[in-house]
């Protein structure tokens, strides 16, 4: 619970007009939550384990990998991703399934569907629409527009998910698409880090969920949540 606590005042940060309580609140979260992880690195030095930490410090102890500030964000941001897109995206993906009707089996039949289906849910419904990044160097977007060192843009990962010059019928929910793809984690060297391990859960939960609950449905329309940022649902009720 403290975890989750930490993470959700930290990424409060990206909602609309954060107040200053926020802010400090946020950067309370984020002192509290780097001493714990330096805690428990400094655990893991004296008795490393199969874990991501000891990875992670192995990586730092190396010396030309990691410093420890990376250490410490790369080990928040694995946690709150977990917390925030992830939980959004698992929560999109079984409203869409769901809503598609007929045995939600269909789309978890193998690991290849499986696969397939997440992916198309990434696309389809993301649990990021918008994310914002900055130019180092002049780039020409187009004749007659250009993106000088220091401006900032505005990517909108989901209507590229949903662009008609990339994919046939691209409002259409259809795993193993010809034109499979999806930009909801990013490109080039920002490419989300936590992307395999996001996969990885996604494509267990839905399998066990379905296979365990095949009667599952909707028992109500579910209610996106209205917030800046992250795209997810507020509530989603179902019954079976």
């Amino acid at each position: 619970p403290q975890l989750v606590a930490w993470s959700n005042d930290m990424v409060r940060m990206y909602m609309h007009a954060p107040t200053r309580a926020v802010e400090e609140s946020a950067n309370a979260a984020a002192r509290d939550f780097a001493a714990f992880i330096c805690g428990h690195a400094a655990e893991r030095r004296k008795n490393p384990g199969d874990d991501l930490l000891s990875v992670l410090v192995a990586a730092h102890e190396n010396g030309d990998r990691l410093s420890e500030d990376e250490l410490v964000s790369s080990a928040i941001l694995l946690l709150n991703a977990g917390h925030e897109a992830t939980v959004h995206q698992t929560g999109n993906a079984v409203r869409t399934i769901l809503a598609q009707g007929g045995d939600p089996r269909r789309f978890v039949a193998d690991p290849e569907a499986t696969a397939a289906t997440v992916e198309e849910c990434l696309r389809y419904d993301p649990p990021l629409h918008m994310f914002t990044r900055y130019a180092y160097e002049p780039v020409e977007l187009a004749p007659g527009v250009t993106l000088q060192p220091g401006e900032q843009v505005a990517l909108l990962l989901g209507a590229a998910n949903r662009d008609p010059a990339a994919f046939d019928e691209p409002h259409r929910f259809a795993p193993g698409r010809p034109d499979q793809k999806n930009v909801s984690f990013g490109a080039g060297i920002h490419f989300c880090i936590g992307a395999p391990l996001a996969r990885l859960e996604l494509q267990a939960a839905l399998n066990v969920l379905f296979t365990r609950l095949p009667r599952l449905r909707l028992a109500q329309e579910p209610r996106y949540r209205d917030i800046y940022h992250f795209h997810g649902l507020e509530r989603l009720v179902v019954e079976w």
